[in-house]
């Protein structure tokens, strides 16, 4: 505990600050980030992971460009350090709770990004058993908008033809 200690003050690391991590490493939810070239166990604030969630957290770190964090100010400095991740610019703790693969430890609407992880908490967990990366994350929600789009679509096309069939044989028994 001491010498964690001792890495964050030679870190030089503060509260509320954004930390670009130089390299990352994750391994069933261990994960070390290395700033200043020394390497920092961390893990993540606020919320409880499921085995899952250990394994999609990881994925996550593995696929990113670049990994950043910020340290809660309400955050004991323990080992590993507890912070907010981002994986190219995408919050960690955000995506795991919307996907179902981690819960929020403690609903405190102090903590920095506490709004976001109610947020997604409230949402219906999306399934992302076949989901790759952020990105693919992002393009496949903007496909199931698309998807309920053309079936309302078709659904109103269908009709339009349905009534117009009916109109035209109502005409033609008339005449």
């Amino acid at each position: 505990m001491t010498f964690f200690l001792l890495l964050i003050q030679l870190a030089g690391l503060s509260w509320n600050l954004t930390y670009t991590a130089e390299e990352w490493n994750c391994d069933q939810g261990q994960i070390t980030v290395v700033l200043h070239e020394q390497s920092l166990p961390v893990t993540l604030f606020d919320i409880e992971l499921t085995e899952t969630g250990k394994t999609r957290a990881c994925e996550i770190l593995n696929q990113a460009a670049s990994v950043t964090f910020e340290i809660d100010d309400h955050v004991a400095q323990t080992t590993p350090l507890p912070v907010w991740l981002f994986a190219d610019g995408e919050l960690v703790q955000r995506l795991l709770v919307e996907e179902g693969a981690a819960s929020v430890s403690i609903s405190n609407p102090d903590y920095t990004y506490a709004a976001q992880l109610k947020a997604a908490s409230s949402k219906p967990v999306i399934a992302r058993s076949a989901v790759s990366s952020v990105v693919e994350y992002n393009r496949r929600r903007g496909e199931v908008g698309l998807a309920f789009l053309c079936f309302a679509t078709s659904g109103f096309l269908i009709v339009w033809m349905l009534s117009a069939s009916l109109r035209r044989r109502r005409s033609e028994r008339n005449s």
